[in-house]
């Protein structure tokens, strides 16, 4: 079966920056020096998450994205629109999706996180499966797996074990039976969903891999710097960033890389989380802090650490980069240009004039001074975005879904 996921590659354009410093202003736009956007069509709810993957099979990265009350996608190269799964009565939402072969047919299925109801700990929440027909322009069949997972809120495949077999870990925002103010009387159930496939049927069981971290909004699967056969984890919570990695004998270990912003809750600790590339074969964690805040702060991997060291895991050292956004909820790293790095492309949520919402690039520059350039301010209120080669030029495009604005851009670099 050909390769349904096409690796990203290295872009072959610079573009133009703004350099970050401690009173910026209002953000000028560089849209009509360097970007060129694409509205989709299709007008959203609330645009919780997206994806970008082949579902045709024609080789070509087509957008999923997990609406409030269906699920759709858009298929390139047209974006025509298809819904494979609505939910109109739902009381409460869809919330996240992660994309794999699930029943091993050669095509591709959704893991689906749905009934989402952010305050309710002790009840709602659902994982789910949604089945590919043959033709997957048509509705999908959904399959239940758990009915009750409160506050479920993300979810992604990964091969922990290196095993050549992806486990699916699905992470609830807050602790089970957790109490305001804070939610952080409780730890998390970051869980880990087995799939065994027979000739008749999908079959699921569940384990929880640690409840020692409280309120966590993301979770970023990398590969493992000790083995490269599997995957680690890296999660946001109120207590920062961690590194959480099964060893060869199933202990699973927990290192604490960034501190977080550390006050009260719900004022606290980590929000998002992606890992990227940094000179010299080091890497950087970027994040929004606090919870749901107004910080992008960036740890930058310290010389002196090494991955299979333990001695040298004191936490990486904490920057903030950008404090004039309201509400950031979205976060990818990827290589925009042709350094030796990659940029973080952040996405704000809220409008807190005159900061205006919408997509931002930071490009660090020789000295270490990472620099900004905002994207259409006000365009998308982004709840998610991606980075993707949508069109196999070899040059990463951005796609940002939105909840107050309800649509979808594609952001492209000019040629």
């Amino acid at each position: 079966m050909r390769d349904r996921f096409p690796h990203l590659r290295t872009l072959s354009r610079l573009f133009s920056l703004v350099v970050v410093s401690g009173a910026i202003g209002t953000l000028p736009s560089l849209q009509a020096a360097d970007w060129d956007a694409k509205v989709l069509p299709v007008d959203l709810t609330v645009g919780y998450a997206v994806r970008c993957l082949d579902i045709s099979g024609d080789g070509r990265l087509d957008i999923a994205i997990a609406d409030a009350k269906r699920f759709l996608w858009l298929e390139a190269p047209d974006w025509r629109l298809h819904v494979i799964h609505a939910t109109p009565q739902a009381k409460s939402d869809n919330v996240c999706f992660a994309p794999r072969d699930i029943d091993g047919d050669g095509d591709i299925d959704f893991a689906i996180g749905t009934d989402w109801q952010p305050n309710n700990t002790r009840s709602g929440g659902a994982v789910g499966w949604l089945e590919s027909p043959a033709d997957p322009r048509l509705p999908w069949k959904h399959h239940p797996v758990e009915s009750t997972f409160p506050t479920i809120h993300r979810m992604q495949w990964l091969d922990l074990d290196g095993d050549s077999v992806s486990e699916l870990v699905v992470a609830p925002l807050k602790g089970r039976n957790s109490n305001p103010p804070g939610f952080d009387d409780q730890g998390v159930e970051l869980t880990r969903f087995d799939v065994k496939r027979s000739a008749s049927a999908v079959a699921w069981s569940s384990s929880i891999l640690t409840k020692s971290l409280t309120v966590m909004h993301n979770i970023h699967p990398f590969p493992s710097p000790s083995d490269a056969k599997k995957q680690d984890l890296l999660t946001a919570s109120f207590e920062g960033i961690h590194w959480l990695s099964r060893s060869a004998d199933g202990a699973l270990s927990q290192t604490q890389l960034g501190v977080g912003h550390q006050a009260a809750a719900p004022t606290k600790g980590a929000s998002e989380v992606r890992l990227g590339n940094a000179p010299k074969s080091l890497q950087f964690i970027a994040t929004i802090e606090p919870w749901h805040g107004n910080q992008v702060v960036v740890y930058e991997q310290p010389a002196s650490f090494q991955w299979n060291d333990k001695s040298s895991h004191a936490p990486w050292p904490r920057q903030v980069i950008d404090s004039e956004l309201k509400w950031g909820h979205a976060v990818a790293c990827g290589n925009l240009d042709q350094d030796p790095e990659d940029e973080i492309v952040i996405g704000v949520r809220d409008e807190d004039l005159p900061h205006r919402c919408g997509v931002r690039i930071y490009d660090r520059d020789s000295k270490g001074t990472w620099q900004r350039q905002a994207i259409e301010p006000g365009q998308v209120a982004v709840e998610d975005l991606v980075v993707a080669d949508l069109d196999n030029d070899g040059i990463l495009e951005i796609v940002a879904v939105g909840r107050a604005t309800k649509n979808a851009v594609i952001y492209r670099q000019k040629r």
